[in-house]
């Protein structure tokens, strides 16, 4: 009786939704340019949006959702929808379909757009060159929920930032540092965090107005770190270390080591920065770091930590990995950031950086880049270019990278 009514129950609001009774408000026509792109794990859906038009978005799994199956097929409804909108957490290799309607007044749902199927896959394997973010060279990107919206921000020499707000073409926001050269930059729950030259911190909200933090150093900062409660590691020149609990207050830590630093990371109450000749230290607190041995002395770009997921006689285990990358194609692996197993190398060029998002990416010299869902087996792509890439980040469809000459590239 209590699956016949919530049965019922769903009958009734689907017919509601659907726009099947009336109202004084009146229905509208569906937008004739509804789109559906799948990415790695998520869709993008856009359409151009009439004038006091409500749009009702209505998704769910396999090929054939429509505004009247949607509550009885496992479906879902995004009411007040607004474009564009993404949509992440779905299953790659799985169908999915999606519709939408629209309604003026409170009034019923006019007809629903064709049905739209898409199957989510996994990025790495196909890259677009996009338009040159300028001709100078571009050292960190980043993506994440602003104030403003949806951000993509990509850094580089002369204190160059270039912010693209959902999806619309990039600008060129004001930096109060330049014309000192910013070397990352980093997303978190708590804001966006540029580093450069001579100390230079700059904080954002919204990706577009900046402003100049005091760092407390005049050391080049190179890397920048978020960590899961939202603050970020800030590390460069001479064993830099910084912490700024939210990017706008910044304190020194101990690193133990003059080498230069190069990026940090956060996974599982472990810090780790690495740094020229093989320099890896870790930390539980992110102010008194402890050395690690690297078994190499090649310079180390990057670092990266990823949750990987595997299956194994129908048991999922997930693996704590950090991986880290740098001067002629050394890859190394930890499950623990205290021993460190060499893998590759992949190529002869150096590898400038590494993200995880699902899969571990790396991209280095003339347009290098490798994919690896452990860290252990990877896979040479073709970007497409020859340029260096120098940064890599995950966005809401994919990946996007970043180098030499402006270069930028996606997948998804």
């Amino acid at each position: 009786m209590k699956k016949l009514a919530s049965l019922l129950l769903s009958l009734a609001f689907a017919i509601a939704v659907a726009g099947c009774g009336g109202s004084q408000g009146s229905p509208a026509d569906y937008p004739k340019d509804f789109k559906v792109v799948a990415g790695d794990s998520a869709v993008l859906i856009s359409w151009t949006a009439e004038p006091e038009v409500q749009y009702w978005l209505f998704y769910g799994p396999g090929a054939n959702i429509t505004t009247s199956n949607w509550a009885t097929s496992n479906g879902r409804a995004v009411v007040g929808a607004t474009s564009p909108y993404t949509l992440t957490g779905l299953t790659n290799g799985s169908t999915y379909s999606f519709t939408i309607n629209g309604r003026k007044d409170g009034g019923p749902g006019g007809p629903g757009a064709p049905t739209q199927v898409i199957v989510p896959q996994i990025a790495g394997g196909n890259w677009i060159v996009g338009t040159p973010l300028g001709t100078g060279r571009l050292n960190g990107v980043t993506a994440g929920v602003a104030t403003a919206g949806y951000a993509n921000i990509a850094v580089g020499a002369g204190g160059t930032i270039y912010t693209s707000l959902n999806g619309a073409a990039t600008t060129t926001p004001t930096n109060p540092a330049a014309p000192a050269d910013l070397n990352a930059v980093q997303y978190s729950g708590s804001g966006i965090v540029a580093v450069g030259n001579g100390g230079t911190i700059l904080y954002s909200t919204n990706g577009t107005d900046w402003t100049a933090q005091a760092s407390g150093t005049t050391a080049d900062l190179y890397g920048i770190g978020s960590v899961s409660v939202g603050g970020f590691i800030a590390v460069g020149k001479a064993g830099t270390v910084l912490n700024g609990a939210a990017g706008t207050a910044w304190i020194p830590g101990t690193s133990g080591t003059t080498a230069d630093l190069y990026a940090a990371t956060f996974g599982v109450d472990r810090y780790v920065a690495v740094g020229a000749g093989g320099t890896i230290i870790t930390t539980n607190d992110g102010l008194n770091w402890t050395a690690q041995n690297s078994g190499t002395t090649a310079a180390l770009r990057s670092i990266a930590y990823g949750a990987v997921s595997s299956t194994s006689s129908g048991t999922t285990v997930i693996t704590n990995t950090y991986v880290a990358v740098g001067a002629g194609g050394t890859v190394l692996t930890s499950n623990d950031t205290l021993s460190w197993t060499a893998r590759g190398p992949l190529g002869t060029g150096d590898l400038m950086a590494v993200v995880y998002g699902g899969q571990f990416i790396a991209v280095g010299k003339s347009g290098a880049i490798f994919t690896s869902p452990d860290g252990i087996t990877w896979t040479s792509r073709t970007s497409n270019t020859t340029q260096d890439l120098t940064a890599i980040a995950r966005t809401r469809l994919g990946y996007t990278a970043v180098g030499e000459a402006g270069t930028n590239l996606s997948t998804f």
